[in-house]
């Protein structure tokens, strides 16, 4: 209670100094410096000041009780503790080949180019009513046919739980993300089309196409940082595999055939 008070009292300042102690845990100091270390937010934010202090506190109370336990002795942390090395030294390994292998403005064109060529040609907007038999497909087609809203008609048969409520609308769609009889039915359709029934793994589908266009293009500077992160894991697994080869790398065990 004593060391929550004194960090209630000492966060009340507008602008501790760097090395001002702002709490005690058991002897041990934390000082402003380890707040901003910590979260550099909390050198303008007070409450993010306030929450990084904490969890600073509660952090260390932990480090005081594990030390005297004697954890540092038992295999478990001398396991943990070279993991944790190991980790580290493979993490700052990674980021210094990175910062060495700035990714180009032509690598990123050149991977938004193959970006979008890879994209599906259109997207099609769909109403859908899956049924889980052929007759129930039928009544629910013969139904549009004598006038009642497609919608209305998905809201009340279908079994779809995503769609019914949404009058059947799946929204704007590409092709790789419809199953194969779905696309081949819709490709033939017209807008405001409706066709069925069509078998699906899940029984019977009917189908209205609400729109088609082709399928819009990402706007490189709002995917860039993505296209940037995507180049930079395949340089480092190009490195790592690279390694591997220098290295020798084999099985010794061969792996079980699956």
């Amino acid at each position: 209670m004593r060391t929550l008070l004194i960090a209630a009292v000492v966060t009340g300042l507008p602008c501790a100094a760097v090395g001002q102690v702002l709490a005690e845990v058991g002897g041990v100091s934390i000082t402003q410096q380890q707040v901003v270390t910590a979260d550099p937010a909390a050198a303008k934010d007070k409450a993010v000041h306030d929450k990084v202090l904490l969890t600073l506190i509660n952090r260390q109370a932990m480090l005081n009780a594990a030390g005297r336990t004697g954890i540092k002795n038992t295999p478990e942390y001398k396991r943990a503790s070279k993991q944790a090395e190991e980790d580290a030294m493979i993490r700052l390994m990674e980021q210094q080949f990175i910062a060495s292998h700035p990714v180009t403005d032509k690598e990123i064109a050149d991977a938004y180019q193959k970006l979008v060529a890879a994209l599906p040609p259109e997207q099609y907007r769909l109403r859908e009513i899956t049924t889980d038999s052929y007759p129930a497909a039928e009544t629910a087609i013969a139904e549009i046919k004598g006038g009642k809203f497609f919608s209305i008609v998905a809201a009340e048969q279908s079994q779809d739980a995503q769609t019914a409520p949404l009058g059947g609308e799946t929204g704007w769609v590409s092709e790789p993300q419809l199953l194969a009889p779905i696309l081949k039915a819709v490709r033939l359709l017209k807008v405001g089309d409706v066709t069925g029934p069509v078998a699906v793994p899940k029984g019977f589908a009917v189908l209205q196409l609400l729109g088609k266009r082709p399928t819009p293009k990402p706007v490189l500077a709002e995917i860039k940082s993505q296209l940037t992160a995507l180049i930079q894991q395949q340089q480092w697994d190009a490195y790592v595999i690279k390694l591997r080869t220098e290295q020798s790398a084999h099985l010794v065990v061969p792996l079980p055939a699956k």
